[in-house]
């Protein structure tokens, strides 16, 4: 029998960086459609997916987290992981893209407006998605960055898990806990449906929180849940099938063998890529940015999808490489001021690997099962 969860993730040699990578990937290949300009297309269910990929593993790591630390230890490293990346991108698209795209159009560019969306978005809540007429003539000119209505959800996740695991009942059961929020939050999601106005934030909740929740699970379950290959496959080729047939029953039956699907290759895919450095937050909220000013430039009418979607990661990357190294990793080593000694054995964020330190108690949360 191979070994369970706990066992293979919790070495440095864990490929759950690469995962991550693949997945904002996956999330840029299928934004090339429409923002290149190539119209609709199926596969665009995938780019979703991706989005629930992450916050299947933010599930799993997220709750080792909240485990061993006091909650406002936790909800700090939390905000230092997610905010800093997030304000630096509406900073760069603010007043590098937004000009740029400006000059792209022939519409000009007003830094008021510019300074007016960083603020205006600056909690999370995208209140404002276009600068001024910036985005004139792009296949897609209804806003500079659609991939970070996501973050919300993610902090909200973030939120959700430090409180529930604060209440005794549901630390001391916690698998009995997730899994009923495993079972219920998909069931919910499908008997809402898809919402329109307002109300579709209730769908987007539903939907991601349901495979925030089976990451939990998965860590409830880290020492006597076990991956195999054909499983793993299995689980694969499932999500592909519902992805090309019918959304609902994605969002209803995916959950599970997709984050089963995740963690098997996080565990046992032995790689050296993205081992160093996490690259995957960039990439997602400077993806959907760059393929903007790429279908303005008119890329999009002269190669296949693609070549378009290849083009767009190769122009992401460095800015994902820069966000990494002068944004998100140096405010990932800001101490905490007054923080409570730790017990002998506890693990730092600096005794972990790289590419996981934004979950920063990733390694230390196995740290009982050794």
């Amino acid at each position: 029998m191979s070994s369970p969860v706990a066992t293979l993730l919790s070495g440095r040699d864990n490929s759950l960086g690469a995962v991550r990578l693949g997945l904002a990937a996956a999330v840029i290949l299928a934004h090339s459609w429409p923002l290149g300009g190539y119209g609709a297309s199926a596969m665009e269910r995938f780019g979703a997916v991706g989005v629930d990929g992450f916050f299947a593993l933010s599930g799993f790591l997220i709750a080792g987290s909240r485990v061993r630390n006091d909650f406002r230890t936790y909800i700090t490293r939390r905000a230092r992981r997610i905010f800093p990346g997030f304000w630096g991108c509406l900073l760069v698209i603010g007043f590098v893209f937004a000009p740029l795209g400006g000059l792209v159009g022939g519409h000009g560019w007003n830094p008021a407006q510019s300074l007016s969306y960083v603020l205006d978005n600056a909690t999370l809540w995208m209140t404002n998605p276009t600068i001024g007429a910036t985005l004139a003539g792009a296949p897609n000119p209804g806003m500079w960055n659609g991939s970070l209505w996501t973050l919300m959800y993610e902090f909200a996740a973030y939120l959700l898990c430090g409180a529930a695991l604060g209440i005794g009942w549901v630390r001391r059961n916690l698998v009995t806990s997730a899994a009923i929020a495993t079972l219920a939050l998909p069931v919910l999601s499908w008997w809402v449906g898809d919402l329109s106005g307002a109300a579709h934030m209730l769908t987007s909740a539903l939907r991601l929180f349901s495979f925030f929740a089976v990451g939990v699970l998965a860590y409830a379950l880290r020492d006597r849940l076990h991956t195999t290959t054909p499983l793993a496959i299995s689980a694969v080729v499932l999500v592909a099938a519902l992805g090309i047939t019918d959304e609902a029953a994605l969002n209803l039956l995916s959950p599970i063998p997709l984050t089963y699907a995740l963690l098997h290759i996080g565990g046992t895919w032995k790689t050296s890529i993205a081992a160093k450095e996490d690259h995957s937050y960039g990439l997602y909220v400077y993806g959907w940015p760059v393929q903007q000013l790429l279908g303005m430039a008119g890329l999009g009418a002269l190669v296949p999808v693609p070549v378009f979607a290849a083009v767009s990661f190769a122009c992401t990357l460095p800015l994902a490489i820069a966000s990494w190294r002068l944004v998100e990793r140096p405010a990932l080593r800001l101490s905490l001021p007054s923080l409570p000694a730790r017990p002998a054995g506890d693990l730092h964020p600096a005794d972990l690997p790289v590419h996981v330190r934004e979950h920063v108690d990733h390694r230390a949360a196995f740290a009982a099962h050794r």
